[in-house]
């Protein structure tokens, strides 16, 4: 691939071709050997080949090897002018002195790893002089196929406009962060439709460590947040592996907190506040889906206590509760300690139970505001852990009102036949069978206590255009989720792609005594690292406070009952 800067740099420093004489003789070019496909058209073939060092990750720890680039290439688009060097500790040439800028002359063994093309087995390694550094190549996002990336395998990028972090699942994982030209929805989310796949890229660490000591990318309040934005990324080589393209830094790029964290959920008005809030396996029994010691669960109390203090909601629905009676109260009772008060009691469960399941949702209430009139759940088998519902009186109007929360069947554990994946994952018809199970309690729930106001909370499971939410919509629930800005409807990231699972839906008669809603974005857009496992996430970066305390966000609304 030939760049007007690259030819400049050339003619500038009196640059060689690849078959520089004052390098000696080369059997290939580089863009020869990459070719136009993933596979390299002289695999397994020993070739002699010269180039000028774009970047270099010495040690078995990093990626163990040297780029080199073809400064001038050969006009074709398709074929990359950039080649990786295997060079490990074990090389016969491990001790050359080699610095970026210099010119190589270089035989070996090309193969390919993942699909990655680089030389190897290496028989010669010989610095021709000093050339200066390469000049990087401009790539802009959307790309115009997967394929495209392929045209820039082992070459210098650069990205002239900063680029949104999407993903940081895996940032003290693997120290891999997933980059875009912006924050990813899920198409169904109700965002415009997007190009996500052409639109994103990870960064690597430049580093083959696992869970490594010091979690890279981390700004000094130890967190990397999904919308923050990653500039002066203007010296990055790209490679091919594990299934994905990546950049690896050739120096430190700038990070930008783009999306500060917000300390308190934004104002929704109201005497009450209600807020769902999943809680991400919230067990006291150990070694079951929740904390595997006692301090994990200590570390998991403190942060969900944080989370919920500072959420100061007069009622919460919690959703991922260990179905026993133990480990809602337990909760309840860590709160109230942290509060110096009896603030918040646990809804009883109700009389027809809270399903088999080993999760149930579970509600806590503020005694001081709301007097509990009863409990009611729906054991139907189309459930998969039972809507629980509880109706109040609030102390101040006297007005009643009623609160089911709901957990609706994950995407995940697909069938081979039946409720397969149509584009909305799988078991969407039994969501959407459960939605109208749910419709018809809440029926039921407002002809028994004489009162229509019926506030759903809870995950769905469901993104914003899919027909388990459309069913409530369809039926007078308002989904408070589109008052909010089209950029702030989302709850949970899924492979980098952002949208709600979390829902509150009023009934007809209560939408009118709402008075705002807001989704309190703690968890979805912080790392797993800084959460409150151990198993691999290294203690420095623990803080007890509510960010990742789970993996889900709050939804949070504020309610004028009678007005």
């Amino acid at each position: 691939m030939r760049t007007l800067l690259g030819l400049l740099m050339a003619i500038l420093m009196g640059a060689a071709t690849a078959q520089s004489s004052g390098c000696g003789d080369a059997t290939h070019t580089i863009p020869e050997i990459q070719g136009s496909d993933r596979r390299s058209p002289v695999s397994g073939e020993v070739v002699t080949v010269i180039g000028v060092v774009s970047a270099a990750y010495p040690g078995e720890d990093s990626l163990g090897g040297l780029f080199l680039q073809d400064l001038t290439g050969d006009g074709d688009a398709a074929t990359s002018d950039g080649l990786f060097v295997r060079l490990t500790e074990r090389s016969p040439f491990a001790e050359v002195v080699v610095t970026v800028g210099d010119q190589l002359r270089v035989s070996g063994k090309v193969l390919e790893r993942n699909e990655f093309t680089q030389l190897d087995r290496l028989e010669s390694l010989e610095v021709c002089g000093y050339l200066g550094l390469v000049p990087a190549t401009p790539v802009v996002l959307p790309v115009a196929s997967p394929d495209a990336w392929e045209a820039y395998e082992g070459m210098m990028v650069t990205f002239t406009e900063p680029l949104t972090v999407t993903e940081v699942f895996n940032v003290g994982r693997y120290g891999e962060v997933l980059l875009a030209n912006r924050r990813l929805f899920i198409p169904t989310n109700g965002q415009p439709a997007t190009d996500n796949a052409l639109s994103r890229i990870l960064m690597n660490d430049a580093s083959r460590i696992e869970n490594p000591e010091r979690v890279p990318y981390l700004a000094p309040d130890l967190t990397l947040r999904v919308g923050d934005t990653v500039a002066g990324l203007d010296a990055m080589v790209m490679q091919f592996g594990l299934g994905a393209y990546r950049l690896e830094p050739a120096r430190p790029p700038t990070i930008l907190r783009s999306n500060p964290r917000q300390p308190r959920p934004g104002e929704v008005g109201g005497r009450l506040t209600a807020a769902s809030f999943n809680v991400q396996n919230y067990f006291t029994s150990l070694n079951e889906r929740g904390a595997d010691t006692a301090e994990e669960l200590a570390r998991q109390t403190e942060k969900l206590v944080s989370a919920l203090i500072a959420l100061d909601a007069d009622l919460v629905g919690l959703i991922e509760v260990e179905n026993n009676t133990e480990a809602a109260q337990a909760l309840a009772d860590a709160v109230n300690a942290a509060l110096g008060e009896e603030a918040y009691a646990v809804m009883p469960d109700p009389g027809n139970g809270t399903g088999t399941d080993q999760i149930k949702q579970a509600i806590l209430y503020r005694p001081g505001m709301l007097d509990f009139l009863g409990a009611v759940s729906d054991p139907a088998e189309i459930h998969d852990r039972s809507p629980i519902a509880g109706t109040f009186r609030e102390r101040a109007s006297g007005e009643v009102f009623s609160v089911v929360v709901v957990h609706f069947k994950s995407k995940g554990s697909c069938p081979s036949a039946g409720d397969i994946d149509l584009g909305n994952g799988c078991w969407d018809l039994r969501r959407s069978a459960q939605s109208q199970a749910v419709i018809d309690l809440t029926s039921s729930i407002a002809a028994a206590t004489t009162d229509p106001d019926v506030l759903v909370l809870g995950d769905l499971n469901s993104y914003g255009l899919e027909p388990p939410v459309a069913l409530f919509t369809g039926q007078g629930f308002h989904n408070l989720d589109e008052d909010l800005p089209a950029e702030e409807r989302y709850t949970y990231i899924f492979f980098g792609e952002s949208g709600t699972l979390d829902y509150a839906l009023a009934s007809e008669s209560l939408s009118s005594q709402v008075t705002g809603a807001t989704i309190w974005h703690i968890n979805s857009d912080e790392p797993p690292v800084i959460g409150y496992d151990l198993t691999f996430n290294p203690t420095y970066v623990f803080r007890p406070h509510p960010f990742r305390s789970s993996d889900h966000d709050p939804v949070v609304v504020g309610l004028e009952l009678g007005e």
